[in-house]
């Protein structure tokens, strides 16, 4: 068996890290070398010298004290990725015992960072602050480049990859963000006296405040999101 491991700092509770990891459907996704979903079966793609070999699994989710265990049982082998709270760190650790299993190193390693990070900034967007979202349909207080990424970051956990939201503040300022396949596509921000449309290709867990700086947020937004 290969393993690799990967440790970040967490902010967030276990029991938080426990409500993200419970729906593997929507966190999956934006784990590295995801390809597909279908049902209770995923499908990664492992880059491995100039081949790229898929590997289909069924997957299930266990829970232990302070520890989230995935395991994914395929034709080719079998992969646990393993989630263990230690005081204010996560350490994610991801083996495989199967086809190709000693050149898995680096891809394993990877794995288990990219899975890592991903994990740590859906649990940092579980405390943006003054957000109310139900059915979709809420309240974003006080929008600023700081916090739109986690506002994004937290609707990405809540309705998967692929979604759109909109805003509008008292003063008439649009908010408007659409995500494919767990990338920022288009952000738009219109006043009565400018409009601004970025055209972007940024995965939703890497997103900064950059982005955002100059923008006219900072503002209370009545906020609708939908599937797509």
């Amino acid at each position: 068996m290969k393993t690799k491991s990967w440790e970040v700092d967490l902010s967030a509770d276990w029991e938080t890290l426990r409500i993200i990891l419970s729906d593997p459907k929507k966190t999956l996704p934006f784990f590295p070398y995801f390809e597909e979903l279908k049902g209770n079966r995923v499908r990664f793609r492992v880059p491995r010298f100039i081949f790229n070999f898929g590997y289909e699994f069924e997957f299930n989710v266990g829970f232990g004290e302070r520890e989230a265990i995935y395991t994914f049982k395929g034709e080719r082998g079998i992969l646990t990725v393993t989630f263990k709270m230690m005081g204010e760190k996560l350490r994610v650790t991801a083996s495989w015992a199967g086809f190709g299993e000693t050149l898995m190193g680096k891809p394993l390693e990877n794995f288990a960072k990219g899975i890592a990070t991903a994990i740590r900034e859906f649990c940092s967007s579980a405390k943006c602050p003054g957000v109310k979202i139900e059915r979709g349909d809420g309240k974003v207080e006080n929008i600023t480049p700081e916090t739109a990424p986690a506002f994004l970051k937290r609707l990405a956990v809540e309705l998967g990859t692929d979604f759109v939201v909109e805003g509008r503040a008292e003063d008439g300022t649009y908010l408007s963000a659409r995500i494919e396949k767990g990338r920022l596509k288009i952000l738009e921000v219109k006043t009565e006296k400018e409009e601004s449309i970025i055209e972007t290709d940024i995965p939703v867990v890497e997103l900064g405040s950059e982005l955002f700086e100059g923008l006219p947020l900072n503002k209370k937004f009545v906020v609708k999101a939908e599937r797509l």
